[in-house]
């Protein structure tokens, strides 16, 4: 990790330098001072607004994500991460690529209130068997820029848009949308929407100490319209009822 200030810099402050202990040690900090200050915000629940300051290599966002993976069983390995130019800003999304030929292609909106990470296990599996899967955090949620907990319904929108012209380019086929977990469209206390998640057949329960989950939750909609599915079985039930409407 880089060595910093916990305040970062004040007026009259020691800055440690690195120099000698590279010198000595062959050690090189794995974060640069910019990520380690994004990764410490985003761990204190506050956000990152500007989309030039949005976390993008793998190791800086694992770093982040730290928290959640430990919860969930994930260590973060052959995951891809992406941040996404959007009207809002950056959209961070989470690539699991099919392990044997993508059969079809899914983009998975993580829950308000929730992250992506969160979906990890779920999009691994999906993608155990045959998809190729983009795991969406909703504006000012996770790793995407904005206001932490605040998601319009033009954000959201405009947060699928983008996360679907991706996933169509990469994986060269139209992808379907598919939310996971509870059905419910809105609510503004995010302590039931994360239990009604977790009673769901997704067991994604949440780490209270996680700092990437706001403290506020403001979603104002624009997920009602996805179907949603509670399994893996479902989600390709979906995709073959999609092919048939297609």
């Amino acid at each position: 990790m880089n060595i910093y200030s916990g305040q970062w810099v004040t007026a009259g402050e020691t800055v440690v330098d690195s120099t000698r202990l590279t010198e000595a040690t062959g050690w090189v900090p794995t974060l640069t001072a910019r990520e380690s200050l994004a990764v410490m915000i985003l761990l204190q629940g506050k956000p990152l607004l500007r989309r030039e300051d949005a976390l993008e290599r793998r190791i800086a966002c694992e770093a982040a994500l730290e928290p959640a993976s430990e919860f969930v069983g994930v260590d973060g390995r052959g995951i891809e991460h992406v941040q996404i130019p959007a009207a809002t800003g950056a959209v961070h999304a989470e690539v699991h690529a099919a392990q044997s030929g993508g059969s079809a292609t899914v983009v998975l909106p993580a829950p308000p209130g929730l992250h992506a990470r969160y979906l990890t296990p779920f999009a691994a599996e999906l993608a155990e068997n045959g998809f190729d899967v983009v795991v969406v955090d909703l504006p000012g949620h996770g790793l995407s820029t904005g206001r932490r907990g605040r998601a319009t319904v033009a954000g959201v929108n405009d947060a699928l848009a983008v996360a679907l012209g991706y996933a169509r380019i990469r994986f060269g086929v139209t992808p379907l949308v598919v939310r996971v977990g509870d059905a419910t469209e809105r609510e503004s206390r995010p302590g039931r929407w994360r239990s009604r998640v977790a009673r769901s057949r997704t067991h994604a329960s949440v780490n209270p100490a996680d700092g990437l989950l706001p403290r506020r939750l403001r979603y104002e909609g624009g997920l009602g319209h996805i179907p949603h599915a509670h399994s893996v079985r479902d989600v390709v039930a979906l995709t073959r009822a999609d092919r048939v409407d297609s």
